[in-house]
């Protein structure tokens, strides 16, 4: 069924709910880097800074429209072609609430090995999420590559053992 007039609201509230739960998760990864990162922790603090800084914080000083204001002036018909509506989006939501969760929860127990799938899976997920957001909202994309950094910086299984 199509997405109504009437559901909008509705919709948009949800996208900025998953939105806004996944920067809690990546200012979890900040606080956590230290653990994740070892010593290339403080450049990936900076680059989380600085995304939150440019496009949540400080939008004015940026140039850049809030997350909010972006989600909440995007037209039903472009939340519908991206597939944030319906089940698709009932499937999204429980998708990216749980992978959001259980990577904080992993993170929060300090216990490195138990981390990595979590952290795996969370990528998945928020890239298929960011991956709708993106067309729809016109926001996302720096985030995106900002996750795609997160992933990337991550230590080798090799460099781990090296450590």
């Amino acid at each position: 069924m199509p997405l109504s007039d009437n559901d909008l609201r509705e919709v948009q509230g949800r996208v900025l709910r998953m939105f806004m739960d996944t920067i809690t998760t990546i200012e979890t990864i900040a606080r956590h880097a230290d653990t994740l990162y070892g010593e290339r922790a403080a450049g990936v603090r900076a680059a989380i800074d600085e995304y939150l800084d440019d496009f949540l914080r400080h939008t004015e000083a940026s140039g850049e429209q809030h997350p909010e204001q972006l989600i909440y002036e995007t037209p039903r018909q472009r939340f519908q072609r991206a597939g944030l509506y319906g089940m698709q989006l009932d499937i999204k939501e429980r998708q990216v609430s749980r992978a959001n969760a259980t990577l904080r929860e992993r993170l929060a127990g300090g216990v490195r090995r138990l981390w990595k799938q979590p952290f795996r899976k969370w990528i998945d997920v928020i890239n298929n999420f960011l991956g709708s957001l993106a067309p729809a909202t016109g926001m996302g994309e720096a985030l995106r590559e900002l996750k795609d950094c997160l992933r990337d910086e991550l230590p080798d299984e090799d460099d781990e053992a090296q450590a």
